[in-house]
């Protein structure tokens, strides 16, 4: 009996080293794989950092003024562009539509013109007669400012064109 447990005591003693042989040996393994990841973690580190720099390089205010002149014809904001949400009124819409077309406008243009029964979205208009030539003359027409086509293809002004009203009796 005594032969019995020397065996099985031996026998245990081969399978816990086994045990431990392969515990060792997985454990070192681990550890390659842990300082893999680390190499990596540094190199996507370095890599975010390259690109942050990328990024602050392309952000830069002038590069991009300079860009926006390039490519946008843009011109910098002028003071009387910046106000508050309080102090906007629809009067300053058409202001700035009026100053826009103004400005797009070459020396020399046409004056503005008189149009003939045109329909304007957003206008409540006086109760149309079937024949709307028994209209007075001051409903029958619209000032509208005439703006020439440029040559440029690509040309797209910032506002539309302003369409003013006129009330009956002016």
């Amino acid at each position: 009996m005594l032969r019995f447990v020397n065996i099985c005591l031996v026998l245990a003693l081969v399978a816990l080293a086994y045990v431990i042989y392969e515990g060792k040996y997985e454990a070192r393994a681990l550890d390659e794989d842990i300082g893999g990841l680390r190499k990596e973690i540094e190199t996507e580190r370095d890599g975010v950092a390259v690109l942050r720099a990328e990024w602050s390089l392309l952000n830069r205010p002038e590069r991009i003024e300079r860009l926006a002149k390039k490519h946008l014809k843009l011109n910098a904001a002028r003071p009387q562009q910046l106000v508050t949400i309080e102090t906007v009124s629809d009067s300053d819409f058409e202001r700035v539509r009026m100053e826009a077309a103004v400005d797009s406008l070459p020396a020399g243009s046409a004056p503005p013109s008189k149009v003939k029964s045109v329909a304007m979205p957003g206008v409540a208009a006086p109760a149309a007669p079937e024949n709307l030539d028994d209209l007075p003359a001051a409903t029958k027409t619209v000032t509208v400012k005439t703006v020439p086509i440029k040559a440029d293809p690509t040309f797209q002004p910032a506002f539309p064109p302003p369409v003013t009203v006129s009330p009956p009796g002016q």
